[in-house]
């Protein structure tokens, strides 16, 4: 627990200086290199003997983004419109996620496939990456620290339904929510998690945290209690991806807490959910397509 606790104590402190004292191009190295490990990770979970398959696919996939959209001009000329349809290509597949994870054990041909896995993967990880990305050049121009804190509330709703869940669980937890997924996951600690997300919302919404995306009152909320809602599934997702082959853990590079994917697997589902419900149900995305 020694362990556990010092480790997650520094994770803290270096996503901190992470958001808010590195550069933007130090940011954009930063998120790389989480995407980077996670695709690392995340071969062995597609079912690949090695991890350089995926790696190399991940690579090709963020190489490809880079030059058809250069992160480096997010914050001089904006973030181009169209990027926004890279981050809403993830929302299909976490509602899919739900499927397959309801489904569990009962339907997971679907993981024999490796191209299908290599899809599924890249909408997990790519469109975290491009969510990332512009979630910090918010505003960059005028206000450097206005994304930073955008960031932060965002991954806030999760460690706070984390957070919420695993106290909840283990004082009042008594009814499994998946056992075949997530045997410790119960629906007491799910409504813990839910309730504490909820009131970290409002607080960060008190402060005017989440910048542009607490324009649309409707629209925020859609895509608050969205990213609280799929980060479960997040988890749920890895949690049957590594059942899927037997491994206990996706990496070491944690020591206490496992590999970047075990840290990071509700965000990649909150992200960009999050982001893709405040653009549809606010109209945003209609407009820039019309």
């Amino acid at each position: 627990m020694g362990v556990r606790i010092a480790t997650g104590s520094v994770l803290i402190a270096l996503v901190v200086a992470w958001l808010f004292f590195a550069d933007y191009a130090i940011f954009t190295m930063g998120a790389l290199f989480i995407y980077m490990v996670a695709a690392y990770e995340m071969g062995p979970l597609l079912k690949f003997r090695s991890r350089i398959p995926f790696l190399v696919v991940a690579a090709c996939a963020s190489t490809t983004m880079f030059i058809v959209a250069p992160p480096g001009e997010y914050i001089v000329s904006g973030v181009p419109e169209y990027m926004k349809y890279l981050v809403v290509a993830g929302l299909p597949f976490w509602v899919l996620s739900v499927f397959l994870v309801k489904s569990y054990p009962d339907n997971t041909g679907w993981h024999n496939n490796k191209v299908l896995n290599c899809i599924f993967a890249l909408l997990m990880l790519v469109p975290f990456l491009q969510g990332l990305l512009i979630l910090r050049a918010t505003n960059f121009a005028t206000s450097p620290n206005e994304g930073a804190w955008l960031v932060l509330s965002v991954m806030a709703l999760v460690w706070a339904s984390d957070s919420g869940a695993y106290f909840t669980g283990r004082t009042l937890g008594k009814t499994k929510l998946m056992p075949e997924v997530s045997p410790k996951k119960t629906y007491e600690g799910l409504y813990g998690g839910v309730v504490l997300a909820i009131v970290v919302m409002y607080l960060a919404k008190h402060y005017s945290f989440y910048s542009v995306f607490g324009n649309h009152e409707l629209g925020f909320l859609a895509a608050a209690f969205g990213a609280i809602i799929f980060s479960v599934f997040g988890d749920l997702v890895e949690s049957m991806l590594k059942r899927l082959t037997g491994i206990k853990d996706s990496g070491k590079i944690f020591p206490g807490h496992g590999g970047m994917l075990d840290r990071i697997d509700s965000q990649l589902a909150a992200v960009p959910v999050f982001m893709s419900l405040y653009w549809l149900v606010s109209g945003e995305l209609f407009h820039v397509a019309s």
